[in-house]
């Protein structure tokens, strides 16, 4: 079970370097912080009863100020994602993860539960063959479940404290995947609100010099060098440039 376990977590990331972030979690002691994501249909109990269970352990968290260290950002950044991943039935989605909270089969309390689409299609009774692949198929058929109770609410209001959205996510992950360490001072959305005023102002003020330039960035809220700083996430994130678009365009649009 435990090098099941361990190769399915490695799987899950994609490079074996990260195995430990998603036995690292959170201790259900510390999820305080609620924020509804969009739950997945989970496994009905006919397709539980021959699924094959590996351990999510959840350890301490340790926060350094207020945000997560950086491993925890990665496992919590891929389980929310996941979380909003629903399940498809497209062979090219097989090795997609998803991650749902419920109650097992005959339980009362709630876990965390992940698995790839292929793991549940595995997992379907498949009496004639006729599904996208049979059951019990080799590599395929493993839940893994969080070994500790989750509190549903208090870990999705957990998961809201991380600012940026599911392509956020997606995008942050993909760039600790490669090796990468993504900046993580990221925005939040009223952060990104006041930003896209401070943009359209400074655009207004072209010709202007820097006091002037200054000054209409702090009567939208920010900094010079945090206006600054977020011209720089902008480069290194699409998603959050795609966010700044949206926002600059609705402001054109109520000018009409």
């Amino acid at each position: 079970m435990e090098s099941a376990a361990r190769w399915a977590i490695a799987a899950l990331l994609g490079c074996l370097d990260y195995t430990w972030t998603m036995r690292s979690l959170v201790a259900t002691s510390v999820l305080i912080c609620s924020f509804s994501v969009a739950a997945i249909e989970p496994p009905t109990e006919e397709e539980l009863a021959g699924a094959e269970e590996a351990p999510l352990e959840f350890g301490e968290i340790v926060v350094t100020g207020s945000q997560f260290t950086f491993d925890q950002e990665v496992a919590f950044r891929l389980v929310r994602f996941a979380m909003n991943t629903p399940r498809s039935d497209k062979r090219e989605d097989r090795d997609k993860w998803v991650c749902w909270i419920d109650r097992g089969v005959g339980s009362r309390l709630r876990h965390l539960s992940c698995a790839r689409n292929g793991d549940l299609w595995a997992l379907r009774p498949d009496p004639d063959g006729s599904t996208l692949m049979p059951r019990g198929a080799a590599g395929y058929g493993t839940i893994l479940r969080s070994t500790r109770p989750v509190n549903r609410a208090k870990f999705n209001k957990m998961l809201a404290t991380m600012a940026g959205n599911d392509e956020f996510d997606r995008e942050f992950v993909a760039l600790a995947r490669a090796g990468q360490k993504p900046p993580r001072d990221i925005p939040s959305a009223d952060e990104l609100d006041r930003f896209a005023l401070a943009y359209r102002a400074v655009g207004d003020l072209a010709d202007a010099d820097d006091d002037t330039l200054e000054h209409a960035i702090r009567g939208k809220g920010l900094t010079l060098s945090r206006y600054n700083r977020i011209v720089d996430l902008l480069r290194t994130y699409q998603s959050m440039e795609n966010e700044v678009a949206i926002r600059l365009n609705a402001m054109v649009g109520s000018d009409g």
